[in-house]
């Protein structure tokens, strides 16, 4: 199997695949996987705490019977904010992984080339893979076939966007993004997109516009993060009603929100029947225990 979780862009058809089938049975027997991290520590680096990473790797460490250990983010750095080398070869010495959450997402790759125990990206500025394996998992749950659906994104957070465009080109899935110009998924991720999806059944279309995107969409993924303060170029990727005319009757919405408030006001338009958050919720832990129990292998150290 993989041996870290960066982002998705190296994760094979078979791999990928691999992960959710042992996703699947994780979550339908647990109790077979619950000593699986017995005597392993994990070390989890957080540069700005968010509930779904944090939370969930908390929790899935915690039922596989290992032990969490965490560490503020200026831990790991020297004075001038770069990584300390002396603290991640120490940090490979007494852990047995590391989960890392960081804005930047070039700090996880350095990270990567300091140290040789599994590292897994739980959130980064550029990718969130985690995320994305855990919707992917949430949609083979509701669709089976994954190279048989259309996946609208609608939003501005990058890291979101581009990792389910891998997520994409891995499973075969069609994706029709719409994303403000300068929140769209970088040239060198759409070409590995492209290169991973010449054995699937993927495709691909980018626009600016939402209820293009949205038109026709089996799935309909809102990821928009207002900060309050929408610009007007972009009021028209606001949550509208004419997303739901537009797109089929029997539509399914996945979300990616960072504002409460915002959120409630999208609970009260999505009826619960077509709103896939909490199973998205729920999933996130199962494909964390199945991304742990792939990755965190017996290591031989004493302390």
């Amino acid at each position: 199997m993989i041996e870290n979780l960066f982002s998705l862009d190296k994760i094979s058809v078979y791999q990928f695949s691999r992960l959710l089938d042992l996703t699947f049975k994780i979550k339908e027997k647990p109790k077979q996987f619950k000593e699986n991290l017995s005597g392993k520590i994990i070390a989890g680096v957080f540069e700005k705490p968010s509930f779904f990473p944090s939370v969930s790797f908390q929790i899935a460490v915690s039922s596989l019977k290992g032990e969490n250990l965490f560490l503020k983010y200026s831990d790991l750095q020297t004075k001038n904010k770069k990584l300390s080398l002396v603290s991640c070869k120490c940090l490979e010495q007494w852990a047995d992984g590391i989960v890392i959450e960081a804005n930047n997402h070039k700090h996880i790759l350095e990270m990567g080339e300091m140290v040789k125990i599994p590292i897994i990206n739980a959130n980064s500025g550029s990718f969130s893979p985690c995320q994305a394996l855990a919707d992917f998992f949430t949609i083979k749950e509701q669709c089976k076939d994954l190279t048989d659906i259309k996946l609208a994104f609608i939003g501005n957070q990058k890291n979101i966007c581009q990792s389910l465009l891998l997520a994409s080109a891995t499973a075969g899935t069609y994706i029709h993004i719409a994303a403000p110009k300068k929140y769209q998924p970088e040239h060198k991720v759409m070409d590995r997109a492209e290169e991973k999806g010449k054995d699937t059944q993927f495709n691909y279309k980018i626009t600016e516009n939402p209820l293009e995107a949205a038109s026709d969409a089996d799935i309909i993924y809102y990821s928009y993060n207002d900060s309050n303060s929408s610009p007007t170029s972009e009021q028209n990727f606001l949550f509208k009603d004419q997303l739901l005319s537009s797109s089929k009757k029997d539509i399914l919405f996945m979300f990616s929100l960072t504002s409460e408030e915002w959120g409630k006001s999208l609970y009260k338009k999505i009826p619960s029947n077509q709103s896939l958050i909490f199973s998205q919720a729920d999933n996130r832990l199962h494909i964390t225990k199945a991304i742990m129990v792939s990755l965190i292998k017996e290591k031989k150290r004493e302390i």
